[in-house]
């Protein structure tokens, strides 16, 4: 072993082996740092480039060695692919074909550059040049409010541009899109759903953006979360929104709002049904139901059952259905007439059927009836005076068969329960602030569960009221609590949540909602808040259904308006003006 050729060819080895994955180095701090971009051999804003693409970017450190599919975009669309090569800090974008001459380009290198911590761009990164002796100067301004998953993940949208009128016979790029049974002349409207964008970028982790070197005309224009990075809508798994139809870009500097939403049109259908208990049947849907909708039977060879309720479990998407009397052995077929979600889609009534073999289950292998999740949490502060507890149960129950004592600064008070559904119950009495609650669930005598918990104090209630600049009847505002630098214990947050951090970097939980209506001049009052950071933002609720909608892509409807104001309100106790 002692051989120098043996340790040469030991010292190859282990060099061949060693480079054959970049990992990053041991120990230190954890590295939080987004990678940047620090030069680059085309120089941003030139003109008269040549038509073969071949760039090096320059990084301030190292980064992924296989960059996705998508991590970076240009446009207008090339006729050769853009392809993708890392060596180290560096990045080099090249493509097998020639550009068009005379065009302004717009190259975006999107966060799906990361490093070899797993830290993507912080922002986007933008190249404007051209193969011409001018750029194309028009720009287009975009946010989109982002979801709080979504910044969590940070996984920002796309803004998308795509022509509009008989302008689309002169683009090269869309002929392998157009429908063959249109001519070119009357091809005039984009086919989203197939179409590859004529301009295209990334919003920032703020939601925010801008297109640069776009030329004036008329465009659809739409946000979306390009989950498989491809640079195509993909409507059925993709979330979207529409800001305006047509957009009219010209040197008027405009600003574009989106909300991004589900804009799949495909059918509600029945996936399968399980039995849960002697009387529970689980109805699985390819998306969660409106109960008030559903309209379910059973059937067999003689007879046909209705369900007695519907309800479903904390937790839970899929509805429930109660039926009494049903048979060991026997095999049913589950009919279902109607059915929509909450966006409208209507239930396919060719796919709305199923068959169970209904096997009794002996008692002593029935779960248990239990509590499963109770609101507010046990030790709770701060809790509103007006809301109530909530008792979630595992199995259905009836609130007749069960007894609650309830105490408000240790007096005995009259427990109003309320059957909400058939596994949820509700509490409530006349307690205000300051008070301290105690709830118990009493069985033979014995408490089976308490509960313990104090309202809000008086001194830490807080009001706001304030107008809203050209608000009217359907302008709807909404507040969301902010949490700044730790979790808060509030709900989860719904659509409307748009940030996670502001400028300053801070970590922002966004918590529980609160929205009012506006009156015919745009005022609005919130009552009974808690003191603290709220975040900000009203919509033009334009079909009256009380929340944001994103717009339509068939038939092809905008999303309603909306405005998020950059600073977050600090509510004091008492009384605040907006």
């Amino acid at each position: 072993m002692n051989n120098p050729v043996n340790y040469l060819i030991l010292a190859i080895l282990i060099l061949t082996f060693s480079c054959a994955t970049v990992l990053p180095p041991p120990g230190g701090p954890d590295d939080t740092l987004p990678p940047r971009v620090s030069g680059t051999t085309l120089a941003p804003g030139s003109i008269n480039q040549n038509l073969d693409l071949d760039l090096i970017l320059q990084f301030d450190e190292w980064i992924v060695q296989k960059p996705p599919p998508g991590a970076v975009a240009i446009s207008p669309p090339i006729s050769g692919r853009l392809r993708l090569k890392a060596d180290g800090d560096k990045l080099r974008i090249y493509s097998t074909e020639p550009l068009d001459s005379s065009t302004t380009y717009t190259l975006t290198v999107t966060n799906a550059i990361k490093d070899l911590r797993n830290n993507p761009l912080e922002k986007p990164f933008q190249i404007l040049f051209s193969t011409g002796s001018y750029l194309d100067s028009l720009q287009a301004d975009f946010s989109v409010l982002l979801q709080d998953s979504l910044t969590k993940k940070k996984k920002f949208p796309v803004v998308a541009f795509y022509p509009i009128g008989k302008v689309r016979a002169n683009k090269r790029y869309l002929a392998k899109f157009r429908d063959s049974t249109l001519t070119a002349e009357t091809d005039t409207v984009p086919n989203v759903s197939k179409e590859i964008p004529q301009y295209i970028a990334q919003t920032d982790s703020l939601g925010k953006g801008t297109l640069q070197g776009m030329q004036a005309g008329l465009y659809l224009a739409i946000a979306f979360l390009d989950e498989n990075n491809n640079q195509k809508l993909d409507v059925e798994s993709e979330i979207t929104g529409i800001a305006t139809f047509p957009f009219k870009l010209t040197e008027e500097k405009k600003h574009l709002a989106f909300s991004l939403g589900d804009l799949d049109t495909s059918s509600v259908t029945l996936d399968a049904i399980s039995q849960r208990g002697n009387r529970e049947i689980e109805f699985s849907f390819s998306r969660s139901i409106v109960f008030d909708s559903l309209n379910c039977f059973f059937a067999t060879s003689k007879d046909t059952l209705l369900p007695l309720e519907v309800y479903t479990e904390s937790g839970s998407k899929n509805p429930v259905l109660l039926f009494d009397n049903l048979k060991n052995d026997s095999l049913y077929t589950a009919n279902c007439l109607f059915a929509k979600d909450s966006l409208g889609r209507r239930l396919d009534t060719t796919r709305a059927s199923a068959k169970l073999k209904f096997k009794r289950i002996p008692d002593d292998e029935i779960t248990p009836t239990a509590i499963s999740k109770i609101e507010p949490a046990r030790g709770a502060d701060d809790v509103l005076p007006e809301l109530p507890i909530k008792l979630f149960y595992n199995r259905p129950v009836s609130a007749d068969t069960l007894k609650f004592r309830l105490f408000v600064n240790e007096d005995t008070v009259k427990a109003v329960v309320k059957q909400v559904d058939a596994v949820s119950l509700e509490i409530s009495s006349a307690w205000g602030t300051d008070a301290k609650i105690r709830f118990e669930h009493v069985k033979e005598d014995s408490v089976k569960m308490s509960l313990q918990f104090s309202t809000i104090s008086r001194l830490k209630l807080a009001s706001l009221k304030g107008k809203i600049p050209g608000g009217n009847a359907s302008t709807i505002v909404v507040l969301q609590e902010v949490t700044v630098g730790k979790t808060t214990k509030s709900s989860k947050p719904s659509k409307l949540a748009k940030l996670a951090k502001r400028a300053t970097g801070a970590a922002r939980t966004l918590g529980k909602e609160w929205s009012v209506k506006s009156d015919d001049s745009g005022n609005f009052e919130f009552k009974g808040l808690p003191k603290g950071i709220y975040s900000i933002m009203h919509f033009n609720d334009l079909n009256g259904d009380g929340r944001l909608t994103s717009g339509s892509i068939y038939p092809l409807q905008v999303g309603e308006p909306w405005v998020m104001y950059e600073e977050d309100l600090i509510l004091n106790s008492g009384e605040n003006i907006f």
